[in-house]
This record gives C-alpha cells, sequence and structure tokens, in this order.
C-alpha cells in the first residue's frame, strides 16, 4: 500500500487545504523527504495522517483547530488520504469534523464525518462503521505503530531494559494473534453458552418414556372396551324397559307408572285420609260443643230485640211511677245552689211547674210491651253474652270442613280408581308387580350405567391427555436426544478448534520471533558499530526477553550497551517487528536522527532509509538530513518538499524541493 496524497486543512498551523504529493516510487528510489524546521508541522502530518485513518476525540480536535479560524467560529477540520492499494485500487479516506454554524462551539457540538472512495465510487456516511472496519483491517492500528513513529518512539523503546511485555504485546499485533486470541475466546462463550442448555439425553431415558407411553396406551385401550361394556349394558337395559312398558300398555291399557309415582300416590293417599279423619273428629267435636245451642240460631236476633224491648218498657214504667217525685228535684234543681232566674217563682207557680214537668215525664213514655220473658237483668245479660259467644264460635266453621271433607272424599276416589290393579285378578296383579318391578329396575340400572360411562369417559379424557404430554415429552425427548449428540459434537468441536488454535499460536509465534530474530539482526548488524563484536540475537520464545550473544557466546545486557546502540537496536527492533507483520505499507519517520552520533547516524541514512520499505517517508530538520546526507540520499528520492512557517501569520505552506532546492 503506497501514500499518494496528503491533504491538511484548519489543523494547527495548516490554516488553509494544503496537500502534499507523493510521486510513485521507481526502483531504489523509495525515499520521500520533508524538511521543516522545529514547529514547521512535521509531527502534524503524522497526526493528520493517524487521525484521518484512525479518528481521534473531539476535544483533541478542537484544541488543535487554527486559532484564526477558531476565533471565528470556523471549526471544520478535515483530512485526506489517499492510497495506491496492493492490487492498484485507489483508495481514499476523508475524515473532518465540524460544529456547524453555531456560535462560540464547544468540543461536544462537533460532528466527525467519514467519506470513503474506493475505485471512485463514494461510500455513504450510513456505511462509516462498516468501512472504518475495513480501514482497521487493512492497517491495524497495533501495527502501524511499526511503520509510523518518530524519534519519542525510538527512544522509549531504547530507554525500556524489561521490553519484554512491550515486545510482545508488538508482536501479537504484528503476527495478528490478538485476532486469534478473540477467536479463542469467542469459541470459549459459544462452547459455554452451547453447555447452558446441555441435557445429556441417553436411549435409557427414551425407552422409559416409551414404555410409560406403552402403558397409557394399553390403559386406553381398555379403558374403550369397558366403554363399549357400559353401552352396550345401557342399550340392554334400554331395550328391556320399553319391552315391558309396551306389555303393560297392551295388558292394561294405559301407561305403566313408575315406583317414584306410585310411591307418591300412596302417599297422597295416606295423608289424604290422614286429614280426612281429623276433618270428621274436628266436626264432632263442633257437634257435640256447640250443635244444640246453635240450632235456635236463627231465633238469636229475636231474642235480642225482645230483651232489649223489656228493658225499655221497664225503664217507662219506672219513670212514670216516679214522675211527681222528679218533678219536685228537677224544680228544685232551677233555684239551688242558685236561681236560673233573675225573678223569683211564687209558690204557685212552682206548683204549677211541677204539675207540668211531671204531667211530661207521664206522657213522654210510651206504652208497656209484654213480657215474654221476663227475665231480670242479670238473666237478659247472661243470654245476651251467651248469644255474642255462640256468634264468635267454631260452630261457622263447620261449611267450610264439610266442604273440605267431601273434596278429600273424592280426591281419594281418583286415587282408588287410578290404581286399577287392585280390581284385577290374581295373575293380573302378579303381573302388574312383575313389569312395574322390569320397568322401574331397568330405570335404576340406566342410571347407575350412565353414571358409569361418564366416569369412563372422564377417565377416558385423563389418560388421553396424558398419552399426549408422553408423545409430546418423547418428541422433545427425540429433539434433545439429536442435539445433545449436536451439542457434544458441537462442544468436541469447539475444543478441538480451541486446541488447534493454540497449536496454531505457538508455532506462529514460535516461527515469527525466529523470523523477528533474523531481520532484527539483520538490520542491527547494519547500523551498530559494534556489529563485528555481535554473534546472534536471541528472544525467548515464553518470555520475550531479548539477549544479544557476542562471538564468546556470553550474553550482552541491553542495559550495558551506549544511548546510540540502544537507539539502533529500536530502530532495528521495528524493522524487525515491521518485516516481521508482512504488510506493505509505507513507513513514515519523524526527526529520527536528533539524538544519535554521527556513526549511527552515517549507518541508518545509508543503511537503513534506502531498505527501511517500499515507500519510505522521512520527516527532518536541516540538521538531521544535513546536505552531507542529502547528497547520500539523493539517488535513492522519489521526491522531497519543504515546510516553511510564517511566523506572523503563524502559516504553514508546503514547498516543493528540500531545504537546499529551488
Amino acid at each position: 500500500m503506497i501514500l499518494r496524497k496528503l491533504v491538511i486543512e484548519n489543523y494547527k498551523s495548516f490554516q488553509f487545504s494544503t496537500e502534499i504529493q507523493f510521486p510513485a516510487s521507481e526502483k531504489y528510489k523509495s525515499i520521500f523527504l520533508i524538511g521543516g524546521m522545529n514547529g514547521a508541522g512535521k509531527s502534524s502530518i503524522m497526526e493528520a495522517i493517524n487521525y484521518c485513518l484512525y479518528g481521534v476525540k473531539n476535544e483533541e480536535i478542537y484544541r488543535c483547530i487554527n486559532r484564526k479560524e477558531k476565533s471565528r467560529n470556523n471549526t471544520a477540520v478535515s483530512f485526506e488520504v489517499v492510497l495506491e492499494e496492493d492490487d492498484g485500487a485507489e483508495l481514499i479516506i476523508k475524515r473532518s469534523w465540524s460544529a456547524g454554524t453555531i456560535d462560540d462551539p464547544k468540543p461536544k457540538d462537533l460532528t466527525e464525518r467519514l467519506v470513503v472512495v474506493k475505485d471512485g465510487k463514494r461510500v455513504t456516511v450510513q456505511n462509516k462503521e462498516i468501512w472504518q472496519e475495513y480501514i482497521r483491517a487493512a492497517m491495524p492500528p497495533g501495527i502501524t505503530q511499526f511503520f509510523f513513529f518518530d524519534g519519542e518512539k525510538i527512544q522509549e523503546i531504547a530507554s525500556d531494559d524489561h521490553s519484554e511485555v512491550r515486545l510482545k504485546s508488538s508482536l501479537e499485533a504484528a503476527l495478528g494473534i490478538q485476532y486469534i486470541n478473540q477467536l479463542a475466546t469467542d469459541v470459549a462463550y459459544l462452547k459455554q453458552e452451547e453447555r447452558k442448555g446441555f441435557v445429556d439425553i441417553t436411549d435409557a431415558d427414551l425407552e422409559f418414556k416409551e414404555s410409560e407411553l406403552k402403558r397409557e396406551k394399553t390403559k386406553l385401550q381398555r379403558k374403550r372396551q369397558e366403554k363399549e361394556e357400559v353401552s352396550a349394558e345401557i342399550k340392554s337395559f334400554t331395550e328391556q324397559q320399553e319391552d315391558a312398558k309396551a306389555r303393560f300398555q297392551a295388558v292394561f291399557n294405559q301407561s305403566p307408572e313408575s315406583k317414584d309415582s306410585i310411591r307418591q300416590n300412596e302417599k297422597k293417599r295416606i295423608q289424604l285420609s290422614n286429614r280426612l279423619s281429623q276433618i270428621e273428629s274436628e266436626i264432632k267435636v263442633l257437634c257435640e260443643s256447640y250443635l244444640p245451642f246453635s240450632l235456635a240460631g236463627i231465633l238469636f236476633e229475636h231474642i235480642s230485640n225482645q230483651i232489649e224491648k223489656e228493658r225499655s218498657s221497664a225503664q217507662n214504667d219506672a219513670i212514670r211511677e216516679n214522675a211527681a217525685e222528679l218533678a219536685k228535684k228537677i224544680v228544685r234543681v232551677v233555684e239551688e245552689p242558685e236561681p236560673i232566674y233573675k225573678e223569683t217563682l211564687s209558690n204557685e207557680k212552682m206548683l204549677e211547674l211541677e204539675k207540668r214537668i211531671e204531667q211530661l215525664l207521664r206522657d213522654g213514655q210510651t206504652g208497656s210491651v209484654a213480657k215474654v220473658l221476663g227475665l231480670s237483668e242479670r238473666d237478659a245479660a247472661k243470654v245476651l253474652n251467651q248469644i255474642e259467644s255462640l256468634e264468635k264460635s267454631d260452630v261457622f266453621l263447620l261449611t267450610p270442613l264439610i266442604e273440605e271433607k267431601n273434596e278429600i272424599i273424592l280426591q281419594l276416589k281418583d286415587l282408588e280408581a287410578s290404581s286399577r290393579s287392585k280390581g284385577a285378578s290374581d295373575s293380573e296383579q302378579e303381573l302388574f308387580s312383575e313389569l312395574q318391578e322390569t320397568i322401574e329396575n331397568s330405570a335404576i340400572q340406566i342410571g347407575r350405567k350412565i353414571e358409569q360411562l361418564r366416569l369412563i369417559e372422564d377417565d377416558l379424557l385423563i389418560i388421553e391427555n396424558k398419552i399426549k404430554e408422553i408423545e409430546l415429552e418423547i418428541e422433545k425427548l427425540y429433539e434433545k436426544h439429536h442435539l445433545s449428540k449436536d451439542k457434544a459434537d458441537f462442544i468436541s468441536e469447539c475444543d478441538a478448534i480451541a486446541n488447534l488454535l493454540t497449536q496454531f499460536v505457538v508455532r506462529l509465534r514460535k516461527n515469527k520471533i525466529h523470523l523477528l530474530q533474523e531481520k532484527t539482526f539483520e538490520m542491527y548488524r547494519l547500523l551498530s558499530s559494534k556489529a563485528g563484536l555481535i554473534k546472534d540475537i536471541a528472544i525467548d520464545e515464553k518470555t520475550y526477553e531479548i539477549k544479544i550473544i557476542d562471538r564468546s557466546g556470553h550474553e550482552i545486557k541491553k542495559s550495558g550497551l551506549s544511548a546510540g546502540e540502544k537507539e539502533v537496536f529500536a530502530v532495528s527492533l521495528l524493522w524487525g517487528l515491521a518485516q516481521t507483520s508482512e504488510l506493505k505499507l509505507p513507513i513514515i519517520i519523524d526527526t529520527p536522527l536528533s539524538r544519535l552520533d554521527s556513526t549511527h547516524r552515517d549507518n541508518i541514512v545509508n543503511n537503513y532509509f534506502p531498505n527501511a520499505g517500499e515507500q519510505v517517508i522521512v520527516l527532518s530538520t536541516d540538521t538531521e538530513i544535513d546536505t552531507n546526507y542529502y547528497k547520500n540520499l539523493k539517488s535513492h528520492l522519489s521526491g522531497a518538499a519543504k515546510l516553511e512557517f510564517d511566523h506572523k501569520q503563524e502559516l504553514t505552506t508546503v514547498k516543493t524541493g528540500y531545504f537546499w532546492e529551488d
């Protein structure tokens, strides 16, 4: 993969859209040199490539927006990288951030946008995640650190006396072991998930359920047989009952009655007979107590009237007999205790008044009535009281009692008439009872058998449901049986895959560590000033511990190397990791020589840069790649550019050619 173009806009000192073209490499011309003084923007180029490929947090972008543009509320930052893939296809990646027209925007207001154009076809923003994964797969971030690095990265590796952990992660990233480990983790997860629902179903489990189903089906068959037998019995008793009813109708010319009906009629007859006896007893009591007097009931009114007349006549006679005395008392009342009139009557007038009153009393009484009864006042009261008692007595209930008696007699006659067998001959009576008994017994048996049939049908329903449940269980068991075998096979395959992945990683790591040793030692011999003293570089397959072996077979501690040798070793290791990864990516190196002495610089310039890769982009100051080194590299250059920084405008622009080229 070759870098063809880089565009930076509104990022740090790159205020305006700035484009750097990278010409195609020719044979032995793989280096593109970018010169720039400190602060001119060399590191910004490295950052722009990384951010365009992998993105970055909004806060970092916001912090690096060009200050002049930010003051104008212009937050539109964009990077564009044009790559030529191994198959010749062009891949354009453009990533931008913007807050739109918001006043005083903040980092949270920035919106990231990714556009990918492959073979001239633009990919929509909706596919951002897909294309981000594509970019990461083509250029894994864990591996590009071996291709894109600066002097600080070299120093970091060189100063690490315990680089085993760093080397392990770097090597596994170069080998893609993290993906294999992730695959192993996924396989282990699938195995674990498969085990959660794993139930081992044996043939014995199936046989047990099959035998249970067979038992229930046998029970069902027996119950159905029993149902048929009971149904046949019901039919037989019904035919027997119908036959008896037909004979009864033919012989007695009436419909037979059931025993219940006969018992009810007999019970009613007994109740009516008892009531008839009770009524007759009540009538007898009433006749004995009140009948002699009640016979004279039509005379009661005349007797009462006569008594009243004789009483009134006796009162009138008493008034006439005492008229003179009463008159005197009335006259006295007129004057006593006070005179009623204002004028006092004379004695003559008083006598005249008495006479008039007396005459009035005598004339006012009717004539005497003949005393037919001649009862005293006491006897008259007794007679009247007795008449009133008789009129209020129960003797008047005699009529409804007699009517009820007659009604009961009629009902008893009807009941007697309905029992025809009583008037029949002995043989008819015997047949009557026999047929009645047959009809009644048939009805009883039919009722019992119907109830028995109902219970059998309930049992049948229970057994049928049980059979359905067992059949469903068996079906599920067969599914689980096959599934358990499949799951067991799947789990076994997971174990096999896990073992295979483990073996693959072990072998891959072993082979690649051997390759890393060779490549690192190959470059180290080219770069080190002590290459003649070094026999080999060994890396432990398990601990990743690096040992430098001298010609005598003794180990040289990395801590015992000079600062320059450590940096050379770090560059060799980075190159070895890049070569081991077998990815074809451009190598971008930022200020790699600033801390090296002249000897190691010579080796880096003359031996490393020309052999580092198919495309090598070196970001350097004029003191690192000076005129001498530039002359040494010129035959290997595919092109050069220079970053010019205007301190007044704080603006970086790109010019063609290196420092000493027009």
